[in-house]
């Protein structure tokens, strides 16, 4: 029985999947709620993707309001009408679809404002074109062939199809109320230009040709992430892998390629080999899965393309800027990462792989001139005697630790060039070019019979972080670099139990709890000469100091189940996919540092700095450790 009612001035539909809120006066859609997952109501009935204010509209609307007489509410339908006969009606159609029809509508038929401060979208089509806009706010414009799927971090995916003839076009917008002003305690560097960005959004504007009648229909997908292929994979334990595993893969709108976030590019990525692992578990046949792995291949053509060096380093400091060696400000561990991501890519593209192979072998050649000394372990090109040194070629972050003076012999930089080294010798004998695997096989050899006794610090029982030019052990009990010596296999399994226990000790000594938060860095403070000199993010238990992040759980609990600490690392594992599955954390753009979850303290407060997609590599920890998988991230055991 259909029943009209008079007028109200919000009319709202929920579900499991999905919540939404329309003003009645105006057809405007106020509220947005996304949980592709149905097992939150707080999350999706609460927080919506939609700007505030802003939210989504019929632009005919905005001339001519739709008439109250004209307003219809049925149990699933809601249909609004003006005086010049323009009609717009909104169905839902099940828990997770509902649409919007247009009638006697010219040209625009629906604009929609989302929010990137709360869930910064990225949007995943199969083609786009793009181009820098002149308006003064607007940063680009891209159009998007339909379907396209949105996805918001912590909340899910939408995937929007339209009628024949309609297209969809965005455009990033800042906020003119905070342009050009200085946010955040001490914010400073790259992320000043993003300032206006922060209070920003995301506007897609839909049009038709056919105005007498056109369509827009909307799907809350279920999750989307690598089967679960294990006993006790369905079991809610592993929700937080479910709902976090498309994080990681944030669309950079510039470039269209993967960075931190949305707008810090991936051209030379310090972390490219973090995603590169994570998508080699992403098989089937998801059409997304698909997207996400061609996008990432032309990204690590476009780093050597654009990022790489005449020596071979890889460094997006040389993007827009001369081949030469001048001075720099980029990562140096992103030279290993691009070598192991171009092998990673092998795994499902052996085609583009080997495009890839010529650039791969450069930066490894560079690699291999850093051996200095000769004993098969690398030399970074700055001292590590202090933060702040002199560097042959120019003042430089050392590595994904960049509070911290890594230097000279670095053990994170080289547990990742023995990587990069042993998956190009693997690939090249597999390619039968067994002539050029053979230099790469001779200098692991070399590192292999040299690491542990370069790094070891038998006063702490575990691997030191780094050995100054001056010869000076530099070790704070960093976790990783126990981890990744272990996941590499340069630790054998019986010495790497026993230095696991140690940090697992440590911990409980300085009070980490059951580590729902993620896994710290490093167990003692580092001193200052080691660290930056600014309070808010190298005071100890803040940030990289001390503070824990999921990124650094990747290597920890696999190297945990390597040695056969399996229940432990269950336990802690599930303790963070908990809180990754019942809390957020995704914080979003937002101005300042210190305020994003990415890093917390050992309570739980935030110490980040503006959201990293590295933050969810440790969910890899579930197929590596967990399901023990095959993955050349984690190494055949090396005996001494």
């Amino acid at each position: 029985m259909q029943s009209k009612h008079t007028h109200p001035v919000y009319s709202s539909f929920s579900s499991d999947y999905t919540s939404l809120t329309f003003d009645s006066e105006t057809g405007r859609l106020l509220f947005f709620g996304v949980e592709s997952g149905g097992r939150d109501w707080d999350r999706h009935g609460t927080y919506s993707v939609l700007m505030p204010s802003y939210g989504a509209i019929c632009p005919t609307f905005e001339k001519a309001p739709p008439l109250k007489e004209k307003t219809v509410r049925l149990d699933n339908t809601l249909v609004f009408e003006n005086a010049a006969g323009a009609k717009q009606t909104f169905t839902m159609e099940d828990d997770r679809h509902f649409s919007f029809g247009f009638e006697n509508v010219p040209n625009t038929i629906m604009k929609i404002c989302f929010s990137i401060r709360r869930a910064p979208l990225t949007i995943w089509s199969e083609e786009h074109s793009k181009k820098h806009s002149n308006r003064k706010n607007c940063l680009f414009r891209t159009r998007y062939s339909l379907p396209l799927i949105i996805h918001f971090p912590d909340f899910g995916l939408v995937r929007i199809s339209a009628d024949e003839g309609v297209t969809c076009e965005e455009k990033l917008f800042t906020s003119l109320e905070y342009n050009g002003l200085d946010l955040g305690a001490e914010n400073y560097g790259y992320h000043n230009k993003m300032h206006a960005l922060h209070f920003g959004y995301s506007e897609l504007t839909f049009r038709t040709a056919n105005t007498s009648a056109s369509g827009i229909r909307f799907e809350i997908m279920e999750e989307i992430y690598p089967k679960l292929d294990f006993d006790g994979g369905c079991d809610a334990a592993w929700n937080g892998v479910r709902r976090q595993w498309m994080n990681a893969f944030a669309l950079n709108r510039e470039y269209f390629d993967m960075g931190d976030n949305i707008m810090l590019h991936g051209r030379g990525h310090l972390a490219v080999h973090m995603k590169s692992d994570m998508l080699q578990v992403m098989g089937g046949d998801e059409p997304l899965f698909k997207l996400v792995r061609d996008t990432f291949k032309q990204q690590i053509l476009d780093g050597f393309l654009y990022a790489q060096a005449e020596d071979g380093e890889v460094n997006f400091s040389y993007i827009n800027r001369p081949k030469g060696r001048e001075p720099m400000c980029g990562f140096i561990d992103s030279t290993p990462g691009s070598v192991i991501a171009a092998c990673g890519i092998a795994h499902w593209d052996r085609g583009f792989a080997e495009k890839l192979l010529p650039y791969a072998q450069k930066a490894a050649d560079f690699i291999l001139t850093l051996d200095r000394d000769g004993d098969g372990i690398f030399e970074v090109p700055f001292s590590g005697n202090f933060l702040e040194d002199t560097v042959e070629y120019g003042v430089r972050q050392r590595n994904w630790w960049d509070n911290f003076a890594f230097g000279h012999k670095d053990i994170y930089f080289n547990c990742l060039c023995h990587r990069a080294l042993r998956e190009l010798r693997d690939l090249l004998t597999e390619s039968g070019r067994q002539i050029e695997a053979a230099k790469y096989a001779s200098q692991i050899a070399l590192f292999d019979a040299h690491f542990y006794d370069t790094f070891y610090n038998l006063e702490t029982g575990v691997m030191a972080g780094w050995i100054s030019a001056d010869g000076r052990m530099h070790d704070y009990m960093f976790t990783f670099a126990v981890s990744m010596g272990i996941d590499e296999g340069l630790i054998p399994l019986d010495k790497g139990r026993k230095m696991m226990s140690i940090l697992l000790a440590k911990m409980r000594d300085e009070g980490y709890g059951d580590l729902r938060y993620g896994i710290p860095g490093n167990l003692i403070s580092v001193a200052d000469p080691d660290t930056i000199h600014w309070s808010c993010m190298s005071d100890w238990g803040r940030y990289e100091n001390g503070g824990l992040c999921g990124m650094n759980g990747f290597h920890f609990l696999t190297a945990m189940y390597r040695v056969g600490m399996r229940e432990e690392a269950d336990r802690i594992l599930k303790a963070i996919l908990n809180t990754y599955e019942t809390e957020f954390t995704h914080s979003g753009l937002m101005p300042g540092y210190v305020q994003s979850v990415d890093w917390r303290t050992k309570e739980g407060n935030p110490c980040g700095y503006n959201y990293l997609a590295d933050n969810y590599y440790f969910l890899l920890a579930v197929y590596t450790g967990h399901a023990g998988i095959r993955h050349p991230a984690v190494a055949v055991e090396r005996p001494l």
